[in-house]
């Protein structure tokens, strides 16, 4: 080591800011201890700078103390001098106008005293408020001082300044006394403020802003007209005149030239669109005499000025009612007091004339109104869609909860998906009685315009953009009103123009000449361009294509309630509100496209405006699902995709139900080869994979919504838009996701006749494979045997849950006691034993023939009659198709009741017991039918058209799917018919048939002691409240026919239909019978009606034993012969023999190659005497060597025919 020369330690700094270490912990003696003098003064660097810092921030604090109390007190020397300055003018005052002795009005009103007023008056100090109110009487009306009022503000200069300080302190007093008009200082002077208003701001257009009219709109809520005094004498406080002039004669002052368009759209801002101005000022002002006095025209063109940004969409629909008198003719005022209210201000020097020639003209402000109107509407959807994402953002969708906004989107109520959105009855009856003003013939007439000649391009341009415009505010009007839709659909239905052109065939007279439906008729490119566009409130009038799209949204939303009221007799006449039959069919290949832009271009139309794809995270974890829906598709505002698809659905619906009925397009017409299945049904098998993984996350997430607590939150107007607008926003963006991650699916549920039939019952086929996989029921032996070992490890008889014994000669109701408790697991492979009237199981092992033929057995003895109650369950029409008996459950109650009252029996009970028993029997029942499609066994029954229709329905929530009088044909025909003719009749007629709105029914109960074995009771059931009371007439006839229509198609035999139904759709998933039509429902569950094909059958056999077919191809001269008498025998012996080898008498939905073993022939020996047997379980017969073709025939159909079961084999 070197040695320096230098014993002194170099210097440490220490930069690191650690603390020193604790002598506790280091070992420090006491002498070097924090409080020993001698540690002082040996203190490290760190030590001396922390006390630097904490002296600092010491003289900082001080600074700071020392600042705010010198702020403080100046603060308070300011306060109080101006409190003493203002004192000493209060003194002041009161001594120059003799306050507190005699005061003097004229005084008052000088300058000086004025002055002085607005130096001390505080609003707050009541005195002073009286002191404001004492100066402001003195301005009395019709007195000088009121003259020097006009004098003064005319001739500005101090006066004039004076005079305005002093209106905007009488605004912000008034503004006080909003709030208390219950007390008697404000019932005193309010009426004196407003008096005084009246003629200051008749010369002060800068006072006349919002916050003026909104203090105006505050004192009417507040009941001023309530409190205050009525009498006509302005001198006694005249409430009504003077909110009267202090509305009016800023608007329409005959004080100088000033536009009036900005104080006309301040007004609509804060005054018009106040809520409830109809049970606070109405009452008392009626509207028509409001707009008596203004300019309706200047009006109007305000609306352009409005600031759409602050105008919520409550006050927007207030707004729209209180404008919508405009559109009727002003009904004259007729009461004495109003007539005086009316004289007063005409005869005012500050009030101007309006040129009712200009502006009260219905034919001149037509065209304004209804572009106002869509402005107001604009802005009325515009705030919705921003309250909706506002209302839902906290409930967007997250990696732990996916599905909450598509499946229980809520706000922060508890929304009821049920319940309609609550609107005050004053808006209400307003947008309804537009229905009653000259819009529907307008609107009539402007569509028929291209068809009239116009005098000049000028007046055809306007009359162009009022067209568009008509049309634009109808299709708002059935769009955000649902209350007015039935009205204003009859309306539209029954308007016809000028020349006697119903609207329906003038609307698509339009529609078929513009690019979009032309182009819209051949492809969907021109479809997806036009949808893509979006709305701008910037762009004033609409543009060529929205306008198209306008009027094709409007003719789809009234053909769609002309497709529901319209008959079949009707509609085939091709005549009035019909269409040819070329314009149907250009109609159908538009739509076509449009449905499947609307289901396979989901993300790229909601790309345009959200730029976020339309994935879940469920799908891919690198997508994501966009949290919002466009709400201006085509670039028309509030049309969203699910608003287009459901319509153009139940339009082509509606399309396809009556060209099933009668043909009036070629059958290949409705296929569309744009939806790719044919090649393979993996795609769509995909898509019911996801769909599935997406019902199971929905049902989990409902599962736990359910236990969150409902907010007990009032329902405001403005809580019922957040619910209403979130409710709809989830259910759109639930629809647009669907459309996006399953358009194939989406397409078979909606729309399934696009896709070839053969195609859907493969695709239907793949998606029984997939349950089957999903559920472990793919290889049933493995399966069975997992469940034996299972249940034997919880010592429990192995797979008895799925095993049933079941005896001959009760088949329905073993079945019923061994099986209906596994619920939906009845899907799953069970086993049957089949035991004789003896007890002894009969031969035979289950390949499948002995459920095939405990499954018929079943159908066969339940739908034809209640084993135990002998009542049939089903009843038949007169084609012997077969429906749920809709007696049934009252037949019973009647029977009960009966029993009950002679037995005294607990009736209630005894009913509630019973009823829940059929019902249960009935959901058995469709478990059954649902089985039989499930494992694809054709059973030998048919049912109702019309009730096949609720199949296909059953995970609708709309429960009367759309049932019409058409559909009554296939119940009652005889009733149809007396219907059709109903609709003929003249009064007389109608009067003679003493028809009610009633129906009867005839209850049948059994008694052996009355004649004939029975007694019945006829029950009469009112079609609506009061019906018995009110008579059919010929006004009311159709919604007579509409509502026994309903009654019988829907209503009665309700209870049993959906038990049915809920049965069936336990096995069966709703969307997969959504796949098909009632004819091609008929078809899964019975087979092909179509003759057998035996060449087909004859391609698809398997030979065993001697009948092999050997190398030279040749068949066994014994099938040969066997062939041949299959070929010549009648189509019901085919059935026979068919149903005696595979218990099923019609053919596979896919042919013989898809039966399952296929159908085989094996040799049973060579004795002539011997009969044909059967093993059903595989499809086999077993056929004798007979010598002649007649021997084999009469064998053979005797063994058909002979129904002895398995015991042949």
């Amino acid at each position: 080591m070197n040695f320096t020369g230098n014993t002194r330690r170099p210097r440490q700094v220490n930069l690191s800011g650690k603390s020193r270490p604790s002598p506790a912990l280091s070992g420090v003696s006491a002498k070097n201890s924090p409080s020993s003098p001698a540690y002082h003064s040996s203190s490290t660097p760190s030590t001396s700078v922390a006390a630097a810092r904490e002296s600092r921030a010491r003289r900082e604090s001080e600074r700071q103390r020392r600042a705010a109390a010198i702020k403080i007190q100046t603060l308070y020397r300011g306060y109080a001098s101006r409190s003493l300055s203002r004192t000493n003018a209060r003194v002041s005052w009161d001594g120059f106008v003799g306050y507190n002795s005699t005061p003097s009005p004229s005084i008052a009103c000088s300058d000086d005293a004025i002055a002085l007023l607005l130096l001390f008056c505080n609003i707050t100090e009541t005195t002073d408020l009286e002191r404001l109110s004492f100066t402001v009487s003195a301005f009395k009306p019709d007195t000088v001082a009121a003259c020097s009022i006009d004098v003064a503000l005319q001739a500005g200069g101090r006066a004039g300044f004076l005079i305005t300080r002093l209106s905007r302190k009488v605004v912000s007093a008034l503004s006080l006394f909003s709030t208390r008009l219950e007390t008697p200082l404000a019932q005193a002077h309010t009426s004196i403020f407003l008096f005084f208003l009246s003629r200051t701001t008749a010369y002060l257009p800068d006072l006349v802003d919002n916050s003026y009219f909104n203090t105006l709109a505050d004192v009417v809520q507040h009941g001023f007209l309530k409190y205050a005094p009525s009498s006509a004498n302005p001198d006694g406080g005249a409430s009504p005149l003077a909110l009267l002039q202090a509305i009016v004669f800023p608007l329409r002052s005959s004080v100088g030239s000033v536009n009036h368009t900005l104080r006309y759209a301040r007004f609509l801002q804060a005054f018009l669109s106040t809520p409830s101005l109809d049970l606070h000022l109405f009452p008392t002002i009626p509207i028509q005499l409001l707009y008596a006095f203004l300019d309706a025209r200047q009006l109007l063109q305000s609306i352009g000025e409005l600031n759409f940004d602050g105008l919520s969409p409550e006050k927007a629909l207030w707004l729209l009612s209180y404008l919508a008198p405009l559109l009727r003719n002003p009904e004259p005022v007729s009461s004495r007091e109003y007539l005086s209210l009316q004289h007063q201000i005409f005869l005012h020097p500050l009030y101007q004339p309006v040129n009712r020639e200009d502006s009260s003209n219905l034919e001149s402000t037509f065209s304004s109104l209804v572009f106002a109107f869509n402005s107001i509407l604009e802005a009325y959807n515009g705030e919705t869609s921003q309250s909706v994402d506002a209302v839902t953002s906290t409930f967007a969708p997250t990696k732990n909860l996916p599905l909450r906004l598509l499946s229980n989107t809520r706000s922060p109520q508890t929304l009821n998906p049920d319940a309609p959105l609550s609107t005050p009855d004053f808006i209400t009856h307003q947008l309804d009685q537009i229905l009653g003003t000259s819009l529907v013939q307008r609107l009539a007439d402007l569509t028929r315009l291209d068809s009239f000649s116009a005098p000049s391009i000028f007046k055809s341009n306007i009359l162009l953009q009022t067209r568009d415009a008509t049309q634009n505010l109808s299709l708002h009007l059935l769009l955000y009103f649902r209350f007015l839709r039935q009205k204003f659909h009859n309306r539209l239905f029954l308007a016809r123009s000028a020349d006697g052109v119903s609207l329906i065939s003038a609307l698509f007279s339009q529609i078929q000449v513009t690019r979009t439906f032309l182009g819209g008729v051949i492809g969907t490119k021109e479809i997806v361009e036009g949808l893509k566009l979006t709305y701008s409130r910037q762009s004033g009038n609409l543009d060529q294509r929205t306008s198209e799209w306008v009027t094709i949204f409007l003719f789809l939303d009234l053909y769609c309630f002309a497709s529901v009221v319209v008959d079949d007799e009707e509609f085939f006449s091709f005549r009035d509100q019909s269409l040819t039959p070329a314009q149907v069919q250009s109609l159908v290949a538009f739509l076509k496209n449009l449905a499947f832009a609307t289901y396979f271009e989901v993300s790229e139309l909601e790309y345009q405006r959200s730029r976020e794809p339309l994935l879940h995270p469920l799908i891919n974890n690198e997508d994501r699902m966009q949290s919002h829906t466009r709400a201006d598709i085509a670039g028309v505002h509030g049309i969203t995709l699910p608003w287009i698809r459901n319509l153009v659905v139940r339009i082509l619906r509606s399309l396809h139900r009556r060209d099933s009925r009668q043909n009036f397009l070629p059958s290949s017409f409705w296929l569309m080869p744009e939806i790719d299945v044919e090649g393979s049904t993996l795609p769509i098998a995909e898509e019911e994979s996801r769909r599935q993984r997406l019902d199971e996350l929905e049902e989990a997430q409902d599962s736990d919504s359910d236990s969150d607590s409902e907010d007990e939150t009032p329902h405001t107007l403005s809580s019922s838009f957040n619910r209403f607008a979130a409710r709809k926003r989830g259910k759109d963006l639930k629809h647009n996701y669907l459309a996006a991650i399953t358009p194939r699916l989406e397409i078979l549920q909606n729309l399934p006749f696009l896709i070839p039939f053969r195609t859907r019952v493969t695709i239907f086929r793949d998606f029984v494979k997939l349950d089957q996989l999903r559920r472990g029921t793919g290889d049933r032996e493995l399966w069975r045997l997992n469940q034996m070992h299972s249940l034997i490890d919880h010592h429990q008889n192995g797979n008895a849950k799925h095993h049933g014994v079941i005896r001959r000669d009760s088949v329905f109701e073993d079945a019923y006691d061994e099986f209906y408790a596994l619920g939906d697991g009845f899907k799953e492979p069970i086993q049957i034993t089949f035991v004789d009237s003896f007890g002894a199981e009969e031969p035979g092992i289950d390949g499948g023939g002995i459920l095939k033929e405990f499954l018929s057995s079943i159908v066969q003895e339940s739908y034809r009659k209640d084993p135990v109650r002998g009542v049939p369950f089903f009843a038949e029409t007169e084609t012997h198709s077969l429906y749920p008996n809709p007696d049934l459950v009252d037949q019973i109650s009647y029977g009960l009741y009966r029993t009950g009252e002679t037995r005294s029996l607990d009736i209630q009970s005894s009913v509630t017991h019973e009823v829940g028993e059929l019902l249960k029997r009935f959901e058995f029942l469709g478990r059954i039918i649902g089985k039989c499609m499930y494992e694809g066994i054709l059973v030998d029954v048919t049912f109702a058209d019309f009730f096949l229709l609720k199949w296909s329905k059953v995970g609708f929530a709309n429960e009367d799917v759309g049932l019409g009088v058409d559909d009554l044909k296939s119940l009652d025909r005889t009733l149809w018919k007396g219907l059709q003719s109903l609709k003929y009749y003249d009064d007389s007629t109608i009067e003679s048939l003493d028809l009610t709105f009633t129906v009867e029914n005839i209850l049948q109960s059994g008694d052996w002691s009355a004649p004939g074995g029975s007694r019945s009771k006829v029950a009469v059931t009112e079609l609506k409240p009061n019906g018995s009371q009110i008579p059919v007439t010929s006004w009311n006839r159709l919604e007579y026919i509409h509502l026994l229509s309903k009654y019988k198609l829907v209503t009665q035999g309700k209870p049993q239909t959906n038990a049915f139904l809920k049965g069936l759709s336990s096995i069966i998933s709703p969307r997969w019978l959504s796949m098909f039509n009632q004819s091609e429902l008929q078809t899964l569950v019975g087979g092909n009606e179509s003759p057998l094909d035996i060449s087909d059958l004859r391609r698809n056999t398997v030979y065993g034993g001697i009948y092999t077919i050997g190398d030279d191809n040749r068949e066994h001269p014994t099938v040969e012969m066997f062939w041949r008498v299959m070929e010549r025998l009648q189509e019901r012996d085919k059935r026979a023999v068919l149903k005696f080898v595979t218990s099923v008498s019609r053919a596979p939905l896919l042919g013989f190659s898809s039966l399952n073993p296929r159908f085989s022939i094996r040799d049973a020996g060579s004795d002539p005497t011997r009969l044909p047997s059967t093993s059903t379980c595989v499809n086999l017969l077993k056929l004798p060597r007979y010598g002649s073709e007649r021997v084999l025939e009469e064998k053979l159909l005797y063994a058909a025919n002979a129904g002895a079961g398995f015991d042949l084999s």
